[in-house]
């Protein structure tokens, strides 16, 4: 009587619900379609579960007749019936599948959020309250772009496109779609407008936030890395990626800037960019301009940074600019310094090619002593300064005739010089000669104290 009873009033509860919702009666072919149904229900629910029944009596007849309790290996077996065991490469694929479809489910509910809900996470550049902006902060926010320029690019493009009125669509009315065209271009203007005073805004914040910021950074030297000295005129540089503050003196690294943009391989100028000291790291560009203006401001300055300046702080724009004057620097410089090699091998390949020139026989072994030991010699000046016009010549004067002209007023001073040196060679006899006996007299009183 129970089974009738409960179906009774499942067929009962399933008619009201269909009157409800349809809010009609039923006909009495459709009351006859629905207990049809119902009855077909019922009796495959009472099929599987006599299915599951024999199942259970079929696993229960199989076990031992001692054993009380599954093992955990035989557990899973038993409560599947007939399917087989999973093997680990199965499991492992199993698994894979698994972190796979949930991956693929997060990536949609993302895009998901993305497509439906733009303004649920303001741009960090956008300031403006929302009340601020007549509720356009959702049109805003759904612009092309994460910043102020390419925002208002993409506001441009979408204001061009509808100045121009397009063609009426059949169906439509006209005036309608001109009304809406020209209501979006006003709230436009608004935007345009709101984007605008949100950088304002922002700009009128940063140096706040800048100086916020910075206090903050973390100090890394206490005394100029070039002097070792402490700061007298501190010239700071600020590293926002890595929140430290590195100091140095205004003059040593104006000079050390200095040093870095006039390097030369002999008379090759090869400028570098400016590197931090400490670091041994390239300065950006940002930091370069900073720490120029804090040097000029304390008084430290040259031709080298100046013009570097105007070279937009570009190396390559700097070198070929200001070709002339480096390839000069770099000539005056290798020549200051007489015991280096860049200026030994400028005046021997130039005394050299000058008695080449003149026909005259060069006594190497000679020169290139008095290069290195009697720079002071009256001739050996000369040769010098000689020297530094020819190659100045060569570098400052383009055209081809008026060089040809200075040049040939070099060579013919430096006939009288391509002589024999025979004031050269009777003073590097002497020093010889000296050296010998001073080397002599030393040994020989080394001998006296020893035999003493």
């Amino acid at each position: 009587m129970f089974p009738l009873r409960l179906l009774q009033g499942i067929h009962a509860a399933t008619k009201n619900f269909l009157q409800v919702f349809t809010k009609k009666s039923l006909t009495l072919a459709q009351e006859e379609f629905l207990l049809s149904l119902e009855f077909f229900l019922a009796a495959a629910l009472f099929y599987w579960a006599a299915v599951f029944v024999g199942v259970f009596e079929k696993q229960q007849d199989t076990l031992k007749p001692n054993s009380r309790f599954l093992s955990k290996m035989e557990l899973p077996h038993f409560a599947l019936g007939s399917l087989p065991k999973e093997t680990k490469r199965q499991k492992r694929e199993r698994l894979q599948k698994q972190r796979e479809q949930k991956r693929k489910d997060a990536l949609r509910k993302q895009r998901l959020k993305v497509v439906f809900d733009p303004v649920s996470k303001k741009s960090h550049w956008f300031l403006l309250p929302s009340h601020r902006v007549e509720g356009l902060d959702f049109w805003i926010h759904t612009l092309k772009g994460n910043s102020f320029l390419e925002k208002r690019s993409s506001l441009l493009q979408s204001i061009e496109m509808m100045k121009t009125p397009e063609k009426p669509v059949l169906g439509f009315d006209p005036a309608f779609g001109e009304k809406m065209r020209k209501e979006y271009l006003v709230k436009a203007q608004k935007v345009m407008s709101y984007l605008h005073e949100n950088q304002m805004l922002r700009w009128k914040f940063k140096p706040f936030f800048t100086n916020w910021r910075i206090q903050r950074f973390r100090k890394i030297n206490d005394t100029d890395p070039i002097t070792l000295e402490p700061f007298k005129q501190p010239v700071f540089v600020y590293e926002f990626s890595q929140q430290k503050t590195y100091r140095f003196e205004a003059e040593s690294i104006a000079k050390h800037i200095h040093k870095q943009l006039a390097k030369n391989d002999g008379q090759i100028p090869t400028p570098q960019p400016p590197r931090n000291p400490l670091t041994n790291t390239f300065f950006r560009i940002e930091q370069v301009i900073s720490i120029l203006k804090q040097c000029k401001a304390f008084g430290f300055s040259s031709w080298i940074l100046e013009a570097f300046v105007s070279s937009r702080y570009d190396i390559t724009s700097f070198l070929a600019i200001y070709t002339k004057p480096l390839r000069l620097n770099a000539l005056k410089t290798s020549m200051a310094d007489e015991g280096s090699w860049d200026f030994i091998d400028t005046m021997s390949d130039f005394i050299q090619s000058q008695h080449t020139l003149h026909g005259k026989s060069y006594s190497k072994v000679t020169y290139e002593w008095a290069i290195t030991h009697a720079s002071e010699e009256d001739r050996m000046k000369r040769w010098k300064k000689l020297c530094l016009k020819w190659y100045e010549t060569d570098i400052v004067v383009d055209d081809p005739d008026a060089k040809e002209v200075f040049l040939g007023v070099i060579e013919s001073k430096t006939k009288s010089l391509c002589d024999p040196p025979v004031e050269l060679v009777a003073l590097r006899q002497r020093r010889k000669t000296m050296r010998l006996a001073e080397a002599n007299g030393s040994r020989s009183a080394g001998h006296t104290e020893s035999t003493g």
